[in-house]
């Protein structure tokens, strides 16, 4: 569990953008009606928003919205026609203020921005999977890679507008990192942990007796050469047939009960003393025998080994309350006209399906929203900036370094 309530930022695909909570429309221009130039609010080109030289089309919203259901494998029957006004109005809310925040970056003198850049598409080429490229991953998106580019320059912009804008003092104080740390200690008590190393030969169910017995010998031998003083590594490394450990001479790595889903291994492993090499012994499998080369006492992390985590959690959420506290101000001043009735999540939500939050993908995505369905219990801000999302457990015990 996360050890205080960090709520994890929004995101739209590959690029992180935001959504808006309806009261930060609050103080905004509304006018409930229709465009001269297109009367008909269901047709593409009605303008459902606009100020200045800029303005929101309605075929627009439609892909807005098109692409939130899509992002979170949900249709607009399952969201319900009670739901999809709230679904259309946080959507054209996360359209309008990312508008605003480009305008205010038009305004400002931003340093880097190339440089900025460069790294986020870098790191977009790093999340390509081997033996496929950019290009091709785009494609299968159906995007671009201008259409790419467009979508970084705008989210570094807009890191920077709140980066210059917005964050103020977002550093914790040490005192702020030790009130947390107290107050949350259960949440640092970490597992008991060994670390092993493994020597295995497959046995199969469709094994024969022979067969079985061929493979007891061998692993009998294989335990009686380490047992003789030949070096495990180099044994598993001519003998294991795990092939994700035996290169590394049989390391398994650091691992708590339960994470080895191979049953009756955690069994022999947590009652093997260190240094120690076990008996030969049958799981699903096949036969092995392991060597614990470090055991890790269950405890609590120290404060000193946790204080880099709580500082990064720390700082998010101030991120996360100093960009909605300025949406909310850029909004209430930026005399933005509706002609598209906004309707408001209510206090509860209604009972039905819709989407839920996911992860943000991995790789360029075509969708331009990926929040959650509206919940007037959460309140996301805009993100402009890659803050770490709160992982779901506690940190890592450093003493596995």
């Amino acid at each position: 569990m996360a050890y205080f309530p960090v709520r994890r930022p929004v995101f739209n695909s590959s690029i992180k953008f935001f959504t808006l909570p309806a009261l930060l429309l609050a103080g905004v221009a509304l006018l409930a009606g229709c465009h001269p130039a297109v009367s008909d609010p269901s047709d593409p080109k009605f303008i459902v928003a606009e100020k200045g030289s800029w303005q929101i089309l309605r075929g627009e919203l439609d892909t807005e919205v098109g692409n939130f259901l899509k992002s979170h494998q949900a249709t607009a029957e399952q969201v319900g026609p009670a739901k999809m006004p709230i679904v259309q109005t946080m959507m054209l809310k996360n359209l309008v203020l990312k508008k605003l925040l480009l305008d205010k970056a038009a305004t400002l003198p931003l340093k880097d921005v190339d440089t900025e850049e460069k790294k986020e598409l870098d790191a977009v080429k790093q999340q390509i999977p081997p033996g496929q490229d950019l290009d091709s991953t785009l494609k299968q998106a159906g995007m671009t890679l201008d259409d790419l580019k467009k979508r970084i320059h705008e989210k570094v912009l807009i890191s920077k507008v709140l980066e210059s804008e917005a964050f103020k003092n977002v550093d914790p104080t040490e005192q702020e990192i030790d009130k947390i740390y107290l107050a949350n200690k259960d949440s640092f008590n970490i597992p008991a942990k060994i670390r092993a190393s493994r020597i295995l030969i497959h046995v199969d169910d469709t094994a024969t007796a022979a067969d079985k017995a061929a493979k007891k010998k061998a692993i009998d031998k294989a335990h009686d050469r380490v047992a003789h003083g030949e070096d495990f590594g180099k044994v598993a490394a001519d003998i294991s047939e795990d092939q994700s450990s035996k290169l590394k001479g049989g390391d398994l790595g650091f691992f708590s009960r339960g994470d080895n889903p191979d049953a009756g291994f955690d069994d022999v492993a947590f009652n093997t003393k260190e240094g120690a090499v076990s008996p030969v012994f049958l799981t699903p499998l096949g036969y092995q025998f392991i060597k614990v080369t470090a055991i890790q006492p269950a405890g609590l992390v120290p404060v000193a080994d946790a204080r880099g985590y709580i500082s990064s959690k720390l700082k998010e959420q101030k991120m996360e309350e100093q960009s909605q506290a300025y949406a909310k101000q850029l909004l209430a001043s930026s005399g933005v006209i509706y002609h598209f009735v906004l309707v408001d999540p209510p206090a509860q939500n209604p009972a039905g399906p819709e989407p839920t939050e996911g992860e943000p993908p991995q790789a360029p995505a075509p969708q331009d929203s990926s929040a959650p369905a509206p919940d007037a219990q959460a309140q996301p801000a805009p993100q402009g900036s890659a803050a770490p999302a709160a992982p779901a457990e506690a940190p890592a015990a450093p003493a596995n370094k």
